[in-house]
C-alpha cells in the first residue's frame, strides 16, 4: 500500500506546493509496521536549503496531544483521574481563590473555560517562564493575552472554547505530580520512547532555533509570511504556553509518534495502554469544523464516527507566522499521516486543511490508501505561477503593518523585535514566481511594523490603521489572495466578541 501511496505523493506534492503557494512541504506515511516520507521545496528559500523529512519545525498544537499523552500516563499510574478535579493537583491558588470546579479532563477537550491565548509569545532570546509561574501570572491577570487583554481570560467552564492556556494548565498539573521540568518529562517518556531523536520542547533551556544543535540530525525550517508568493521569514517566537504549542519535531519524528498510536490503536500497550487511547479518542464535545462533523476528544481532535472505516483522529497545528501541520490516523486502515508546510497566507489569516498544502497531503494520502494510486497527470507545464503583485515601497510598508499588528497586537510582543531579527527577516524575502524583487523595500517594511506596534496592543487603534491604508490597501489584498476587500486583522474574533 505504502509504495501506491508515496509513489503518488511524489508526483502530487510539487503541484500541492505550487498551487497552495508554499515553499516546502514534508510528508511522513506509516502503517503500525513501515514508515516513509516525502518532500519538496524548500526549508530555506534564501540558503536553497530543500526540505526533507528530517526537517525541524515548530510543530504549534501538535504538542496538545504530547501533553494529553503524558497526563494518560499519570492516570495510568494512579496519580489523578480524569474527573479529578484540577485545582487538587495544581499548587494551592494557583488558579485564583475562587476557580470555577473544573477537571482535568475538562481542560483536555477544552471545555475548562479559558479563553483563546494562542500562544502568548516572546522573542525566542528572552528570559524563559517556568509554565508554574506563567500559568499563575495569567491567573492575576485575568484577561486573555491577545489585543492587550481585551477579552477576558475565563468564562464558564463546559462549552467548547479551543484554549491552548488550557492545555498549558493541564501540563502545569503534570509538572507539578511528577515533580519534573514538563520538557524532561515528556522527552523522556514519550519522545525517547517514541524514538523521535530530533523532537524536543522550546521552554527556553535550549535554543531550537540554532544552527547545528546537538540533539537533532535536521536543519530548522524558516517560515515564512506569504502575501501572493512573496515571502518574508517569519520572526523567531517562543511561547511560554509550551505545552500547549512549543514543540519542535520533524514530520519523520511525528510520524514514528503517530505510528505508535497506531500501535496502541491495534492492541499494542506502548506510550499509553490502549483503554487510555481509547478514552483520548471518545468524543465529549462537539467543535467548530468544515465539513464533516468533528469533536473534542482529550487533547486530539476526531472526526464523526459514523464515518465508519473513513473516521480518523490527529489534530491541525500552526505557529505563527510561518507554520501549518496536519496530522491524522485512519485506524481502522491502519494507515497514518502527518505534513508541514512552511507558509502562512497574511491575506486570509487561517488556513483550513482544504487549502492548506500540509491538510491536502495527508487527506490525498488518506484517499489513495482506499482507492489506490491516482490516474496519470499530465506534466506541470513549467510556467511561472502569479499569484500576487510584486512587491512596492508602498505595499512593503502595508506587509510591516501586518507583520507588526500580529505580533504587537494578536500575540502581544510588549518588546520591539531586534534589528538583527529584521534585518535577517528583509533580507531573506523572496518571491516563488519571479526572481525579480521589484520594489521590494526593507525600510518601508520597517516603518510599518513600528507604525502598528505603536498603536499596539489597542484593537480599536489598530483597526484604525488598518482603515486608514485605504482602498489601494484593501485591493492589493485582495490581489494576495484576501477572500473579502479589506486588510485582514483578526481582531475581530479575539478581541470583540465570545468565541
Amino acid at each position: 500500500m505504502l509504495d501506491d501511496v508515496m509513489g503518488a505523493l511524489d508526483t502530487v506534492l510539487p503541484r500541492l506546493a505550487a498551487v497552495t503557494g508554499t515553499p516546502g512541504v514534508a510528508v511522513a506515511v506509516a502503517t503500525s509496521a513501515e514508515l516513509r516520507t516525502a518532500a519538496t521545496g524548500f526549508a530555506d528559500l534564501g540558503a536553497g536549503t530543500p526540505m526533507t523529512g528530517e526537517t525541524v519545525a515548530p510543530a504549534g498544537s501538535l504538542t496538545k496531544p504530547v501533553t494529553g499523552l503524558a497526563f494518560m500516563q499519570l492516570v495510568e499510574a494512579g496519580l489523578l483521574g480524569l474527573d479529578t478535579p484540577i485545582d487538587q493537583v495544581l499548587p494551592a491558588g494557583l488558579r485564583g481563590l475562587d476557580p470555577a470546579p473544573v477537571t482535568a479532563a475538562m481542560l483536555a477537550a477544552h471545555q475548562g473555560g479559558y479563553y483563546g491565548d494562542i500562544v502568548t509569545a516572546t522573542a525566542h532570546a528572552a528570559p524563559a517562564e517556568p509554565v508554574l509561574d506563567f500559568v499563575r501570572r495569567r491567573h492575576e491577570s485575568g484577561r486573555a493575552v491577545e489585543y492587550g487583554g481585551a477579552l477576558p481570560l475565563v468564562t464558564e467552564p463546559g462549552p467548547y472554547s479551543y484554549s491552548s492556556f488550557g492545555v498549558g494548565v493541564l501540563g502545569g498539573a503534570v509538572e507539578h505530580l511528577t515533580g519534573e521540568p514538563y520538557g524532561a518529562r515528556v522527552h523522556e517518556h514519550v519522545f525517547a520512547a517514541a524514538g523521535m531523536d530530533t523532537t524536543s520542547i522550546n521552554d527556553g533551556t535550549r535554543d531550537p532555533w540554532a544552527t547545528g544543535a546537538p540533539d537533532r540530525t535536521g536543519e530548522q525550517a524558516t517560515g515564512y509570511m506569504a502575501f501572493g508568493d512573496w515571502c518574508l521569514p517569519s520572526p523567531p517566537l517562543r511561547t511560554s504556553a509550551y505545552p500547549g504549542v512549543g514543540m519542535h519535531t520533524s514530520v519523520a519524528d511525528a510520524g514514528r509518534l503517530l505510528q505508535s498510536l497506531l500501535r496502541t490503536a491495534r492492541g499494542d500497550h506502548g506510550l499509553v495502554r490502549p483503554e487510555s487511547l481509547a478514552a483520548m479518542v471518545t468524543p465529549r464535545v462537539a467543535r467548530p469544523s468544515h465539513g464533516v462533523r468533528s469533536f473534542s476528544g482529550l487533547t486530539l481532535e476526531l472526526a464523526d464516527p459514523e464515518l465508519g472505516d473513513d473516521w480518523w483522529w490527529g489534530h491541525t497545528a500552526a505557529f505563527p507566522w510561518g507554520f501549518w501541520w496536519e496530522a491524522r490516523v485512519w485506524p481502522h486502515r491502519d494507515l497514518a499521516a502527518v505534513a508541514v508546510g512552511n507558509r502562512w497566507d497574511m491575506a486570509r489569516f487561517h488556513n483550513p486543511a482544504s487549502r492548506s498544502a500540509p491538510g491536502l497531503a495527508v487527506e490525498w494520502a488518506g484517499r489513495w490508501a482506499v482507492s489506490g494510486a491516482p490516474e496519470s497527470l499530465p506534466d506541470m507545464d513549467g510556467r511561472a505561477r502569479w499569484t500576487g503583485p510584486r512587491p512596492t515601497p508602498e505595499s512593503s510598508r502595508w506587509m510591516g503593518v501586518l507583520a507588526g499588528e500580529r505580533t504587537h497586537g494578536l500575540l502581544g510582543v510588549t518588546d520591539p523585535l531586534p534589528a538583527t531579527t529584521l534585518k535577517a527577516m528583509t533580507g531573506g524575502a523572496r518571491s516563488l514566481g519571479d526572481t525579480d524583487p521589484g520594489g521590494w523595500d526593507p525600510d518601508a517594511f520597517v516603518r510599518g511594523v513600528e507604525q502598528a506596534r505603536a498603536a499596539a496592543p489597542d484593537p480599536d487603534a489598530l483597526g484604525t490603521l488598518g482603515r486608514e491604508l485605504g482602498p489601494a490597501a484593501a485591493l492589493w489584498m485582495l490581489e494576495c489572495g484576501a477572500s473579502s476587500a479589506d486588510v485582514t486583522m483578526p481582531v475581530g474574533a479575539f478581541a470583540r466578541a465570545p468565541r
